[in-house]
């Protein structure tokens, strides 16, 4: 596979869905339509959470096996047909490279310990210098399949995403993590607002930049829910 396969945000969930499954509980892959679906709608290891409908994700799987991603088949015994994926072979993927682009794409942009912990849940990552290799490899890989999105210099809360999604998203993403260094020092990442949490402020933090920074958040969660209506319309 010489181009990078562009996916729109239901197909990333489908594609990771499936990845996941493959690697999390292989006895009971490939996957029937209905399970297909209630992996997408799962709320656990999902970001965001979705509600996905039957004859949505049955399109989603027509759509990726006419681009040779998933396959169809059909198990001795059973009446229904189930559903693989096929882009990691195709990919030449191996378990840990395939367990973290299933996170990066059920979940987007995470920080290496981020990833190290929940790629782990599917293939065992024995430290961050395995997974620093593995996330190396996925960049220099052909097609290129992940970056790191925190500028050069910094070592805290290093983030990378997957580019198996549209250049304008990258780009996007790139300068949200620009964006979110401290303005002064230029070094030193701004802490981040978790989801669910209210963080303090530091005292030397300026309530400009504060306010700079929601608004960078709530503009990135306007544009996936943009995405989404996209979609489903």
């Amino acid at each position: 596979m010489s181009e990078i396969p562009l996916l729109d945000a239901q197909e990333q969930r489908v594609i990771g869905v499936l990845i996941e499954k493959s690697l999390a509980t292989p006895q009971y892959y490939p996957l029937t339509l209905n399970q297909v679906v209630t992996a997408c709608n799962q709320k656990s290891n999902r970001d965001p959470v979705v509600s996905m409908m039957e004859d949505e994700v049955d399109a989603i799987l027509s759509r990726l096996a006419r681009r040779a991603m998933t396959t169809q088949v059909f198990v001795s015994g059973s009446r229904a047909g189930k559903w693989r994926q096929e882009l990691t072979s195709e990919l030449e993927l191996d378990g840990p490279s395939m367990a973290v682009l299933a996170e990066l794409l059920l979940r987007g942009a995470q920080t290496v310990g981020e990833l190290r912990t929940r790629a782990s849940r599917m293939k065992a990552i024995a430290d961050m210098g395995e997974l620093n290799r593995v996330l190396e490899g996925l960049a220099q890989h052909q097609p290129p399949l992940a970056r790191r999105l925190t500028p050069p210099g910094i070592q805290r809360g290093v983030r990378w995403g997957h580019l198996l999604q549209s250049d304008e998203r990258i780009k996007s993403m790139s300068e949200f993590e620009q964006e979110d260094l401290d303005p002064v020092a230029g070094t030193t990442p701004v802490p981040r607002v978790e989801r669910g949490s209210v963080a303090s402020v530091p005292e030397n933090q300026s309530l400009a930049t504060t306010v700079k920074n929601l608004e960078l958040r709530i503009n990135e969660l306007a544009a996936r829910i943009d995405d989404l209506e996209k979609r489903s319309s």
